[in-house]
């Protein structure tokens, strides 16, 4: 193979590369940011924390907090500087997943936060689209990661101390 050739095959692998970086919302405990447009799982002991110092880092973002049955104190995001004015909480009881749904298509918020139940991959599948295509990205809370098979393409954060870090596939 030439040079030549070989030097066009990489550029245009390159080319290629470049359409499937996304842009990411700053965050200091991500390296690499939190993309935009995925659905992102979060589990582990602080989740919730975590989620609100994104909230604070990105204080001019419009977020949208979805969740089965209220178990937040705004006290708390006060404390760690979220400014209250940009979250929008909605407490869906048996309707979240359309709530979150109905959020998501309405392309408002740059960030939904879901903490309640989920697993159906048919339901995961429809937020990753819709996220997708709303170029929102859906943080997913849960206790602990789903299995393999519910999930088609999966980026969990599992907590590490203070840093968060990409696990893909079982979080260990």
């Amino acid at each position: 193979m030439s040079a030549a050739v070989l030097q066009e095959l990489r550029a245009r692998l390159g080319a290629f590369d470049s359409h499937l970086t996304r842009e990411a919302f700053s965050y200091s405990r991500l390296a690499s940011g939190l993309p935009r447009g995925i659905l992102v799982e979060l589990t582990g002991p602080g989740k919730t924390e975590n989620v609100v110092q994104f909230l604070a880092e990105n204080a001019s973002l419009r977020a949208a907090w979805v969740e089965q049955r209220f178990s937040l104190l705004p006290s708390a995001f006060v404390q760690r500087q979220a400014n209250l004015e940009k979250i929008f909480f909605i407490e869906g009881g048996m309707q979240c997943a359309w709530a979150a749904s109905t959020v998501l298509r309405s392309q408002l918020f740059p960030i939904v936060v879901y903490h309640a139940p989920y697993g159906e991959e048919r339901e995961l599948r429809r937020f990753q689209l819709l996220a997708e295509r709303s170029n929102t990205t859906m943080i997913l809370l849960a206790d602990k990661p789903l299995e393999e098979r519910a999930w088609p393409i999966r980026l969990s954060l599992a907590s590490r101390g203070r840093e968060l870090s990409v696990v893909k596939g079982r979080a260990t």
